[in-house]
């Protein structure tokens, strides 16, 4: 026997058991977009109120911050860059972290020992990362910073290109260097064809003695016999210890002999650096022709091959500079300018030297050698073989500040004073979160989604089932066709219902525990 089951009363239950999962679900929906905002807006952020670098002498620069974090500082690291026209080089440091809502972080970079030089003179970029107790995460501004000799209190003079940085009351000797070294730029660079497009700087000293701490370190014999009036310590910049127009105008002409002739693998060997840079003074003076004259006298000249880089001994420091500057001029009154400037950009091309004299005047380093030494009235000798030489770091005074190479930093304006800056309440900009607020966010994401996949799907299924239904009815042989999709469809609100009182509950557990926080 067949019991017709009526349709019409079971609709309004299957519609309000709908309705009620329905409301269920987009209340947890709507708990769930506001109960985890981002934690960035929930942690409260570090707090910059001062920040400064200091350098009393050459060999250190501190970077100092004051930080107010009312959850306390977990970490602090500085990131910097020392600007270079070849490329920026760089690192990071983490500053020593104590406890305490207000603390005082700094991290102190060594600029002069067995392992790092950066010289006086270079321009740093550099920021702060810190990382609060609760998770807040802060980053500075990249903040630019001149690095200056802290003993003195420096004064600037500035021509194009060229700054002049100088002590003391001499403002006549600071104009004089700014002259030297613009004369010298321009007049190498036509030498050369080449000019130099990046800024300058020129540091003075009175005296080698005062400037002694910001040289590079050499050993202590060297430095007690051979007194040192000038130095290019970067591609931009020059140490002047004893301000004379020729010893800023050899400096200078350092400059412009890279710009030339030094590649990213290959440069100028130190004869043919050092023999321009003397060619352009005034005059290359009296002990250096002493020098040259005394070698040549006594048949003891150093073979090209030996002079790849700049001399290691004392006694050979003047024969090595007059014998330079010797050959430069050899080269230009017996070949001319332009040929002098194509050695050069052949060398930054990539050829090695002996190849880039090859295709400039037909002779290697051997065949210069042997018709130098003819000019001069020496016999010729026998070639020395090939040399490995040539590569742009072999002139040491001239390298770039050791370092990681990284990309460049952000230009801005910084201000020459006693080696050091500082600044109030300096703005730090907040990440937009961290790690596990990503993570969480997401994880709600996905929840939320699936509820509401699953309740489209719920309601979907729901209403082709009533459909479904409505039209069986009216046909007695399918009644058990709608008993049966009647509690299908209700099965399936059911597990819809616990699963959005699950969402529910997760989401109201997770917002609890983040106000806790």
């Amino acid at each position: 026997m067949r019991r017709m089951v009526p349709v019409g009363g079971a609709a309004p239950r299957g519609g309000a058991l709908a309705a009620v999962a329905l409301a269920l679900f987009v209340a947890s929906v709507a708990l769930a977009l506001v109960a985890a905002p981002p934690r960035a807006a929930r942690a409260q952020a570090a707090q910059v109120t001062q920040s400064g670098v200091t350098s009393k002498d050459p060999a250190a620069i501190t970077f100092s911050l004051r930080v107010t974090a009312p959850g306390g500082v977990k970490s602090a690291k500085l990131d910097y860059q020392v600007q270079n026209p070849d490329g920026a080089v760089g690192g990071s440091g983490n500053a020593q972290v104590s406890p305490g809502a207000e603390v005082d972080l700094s991290f102190t970079l060594t600029t002069r020992d067995n392992t790092r030089y950066i010289p006086v003179g270079s321009m740093f970029g550099y920021r702060w990362e810190i990382e609060t107790n609760n998770g807040a995460k802060t980053t500075t501004p990249e903040t630019a910073y001149l690095f200056l000799d802290g003993r003195y209190q420096w004064r600037s003079q500035t021509d194009a290109n060229v700054t002049v940085y100088w002590y003391g009351s001499d403002e006549a000797a600071a104009q004089a260097a700014l002259q030297a070294t613009r004369t010298a730029l321009d007049a190498t660079g036509r030498l050369l064809e080449a000019k130099v497009e990046y800024p300058v700087r020129v540091l003075v000293w009175r005296s080698e003695e005062e400037g002694k701490l910001a040289m590079r370190q050499q050993s202590a014999s060297f430095d007690a016999q051979v007194r040192t009036g000038g130095q290019r310590v970067a591609p931009d910049v020059l140490f002047v210890f004893d301000n004379v127009p020729d010893v800023v105008r050899h400096e200078a002409a350092h400059i412009v002999t890279h710009v030339a002739g030094d590649g990213p693998f290959i440069g100028v060997p130190a004869w043919l650096d050092e023999g321009t840079a003397v060619y352009m003074q005034a005059d290359p003076g009296p002990g250096y022709r002493a020098g040259l004259g005394a070698a040549i006298l006594a048949n003891r000249a150093l073979s090209l091959r030996s002079m790849q880089s700049a001399a290691s001994r004392a006694d050979e420091v003047n024969v090595f500079y007059g014998q330079s500057w010797s050959t430069v001029k050899y080269l230009i009154d017996e070949y001319g300018q332009p040929k002098f400037a194509q050695l050069f950009r052949t060398i930054r091309g990539g050829a090695r030297p002996d190849d880039a004299l090859r295709t400039v005047y037909g002779i290697d380093q051997d065949g210069l050698y042997n018709a130098w030494r003819q000019k001069n009235g020496l016999a010729p000798v026998a070639a020395s073989g090939p040399s490995g030489g040539g590569g742009a770091a072999a002139v040491e005074a001239t390298r770039a500040p050791l370092g990681i190479p990284t990309s460049s930093a952000g230009n801005q304006a910084a201000q020459p004073g006693g080696g050091e800056q500082g600044g109030e309440g300096q703005q730090a900009t907040p990440d937009s979160g961290g790690s596990n607020a990503t993570g969480a966010v997401l994880m709600l994401a996905v929840t939320v989604g699936l509820a509401a996949a699953l309740g489209a799907g719920g309601w979907l299924f729901y209403s082709r089932k009533e459909r479904a239904t409505s039209a069986a009815s009216s046909g007695a042989s399918s009644a058990i066709a709608v008993s049966s999709n009647r509690r299908v469809s209700r099965d399936y609100m059911k597990w819809f219902l616990w699963f959005a009182a699950i969402v529910l509950v997760a989401t109201a557990i997770r917002w609890i525990t983040e106000l806790v926080r």
